[in-house]
């Protein structure tokens, strides 16, 4: 292959790529983000200093759930899935205590079509505050416009230093929300 040839394959391949997106999901996205606050406090036994037959206390509880809906970019919404649609923050990771954290959130579209997703945002690391950061969009089943149901159920583990199960093992009551894409 000759130079001019390849130089016109590799523009084909760039511009192919730089209107993907727009060709997918059109010029703009409209999305949900979903933002879940944990809290998982320790309580009056610790587990440093302590024999093994005492286990220690920990607290969990959901303290929010709020969904912000905007449009966003077709760029933006296709790197994120790239790059991850689910984030977590730590508070207070050096206490060592591992808190597992999976997610289901069951959507119901307009349409009454049931999607369930699965989020694992993996081991977080620490007692206090987790802030779960989520988006919803096109690809996980908000495509239209009109009114969405979630229930969304948390399941949470919790190892503290020294032990090699969780001593928390628990599912939060589920948590339902509702919210609403506009018509373009």
């Amino acid at each position: 292959m000759n130079r001019k040839t390849a130089g016109v394959v590799l523009i084909v391949i760039v511009a192919a790529a730089a209107i993907a997106p727009i060709a997918i999901y059109g010029l703009e996205v409209d999305v949900a983000t979903v933002s879940m606050g944990l809290n998982v406090s320790e309580g009056p036994l610790s587990a440093l200093g302590k024999s093994p037959a005492q286990i220690p206390d920990f607290g969990v509880g959901l303290t929010q759930v709020q969904i912000n809906v905007e449009s966003t970019n077709a760029y933006q919404y296709m790197l994120s899935g790239v790059t991850g649609r689910t984030e977590v923050e730590d508070e207070n990771p050096e206490d060592g205590a591992i808190v597992d954290i999976t997610i289901t959130i069951t959507l119901q579209t307009p349409s009454n079509q049931t999607i369930e997703i699965t989020l694992t945002p993996g081991n977080a690391e620490g007692t206090g505050e987790k802030i779960v950061e989520t988006t919803l969009g096109p690809d996980e089943g908000v495509a239209t416009s009109g009114e969405f149901h979630l229930s969304i159920v948390i399941m949470i583990k919790v190892t503290p230093p020294g032990f090699d199960e969780p001593v928390v093992d628990l599912n939060l009551e589920p948590v339902n929300r509702t919210f609403t894409i506009p018509e373009q």
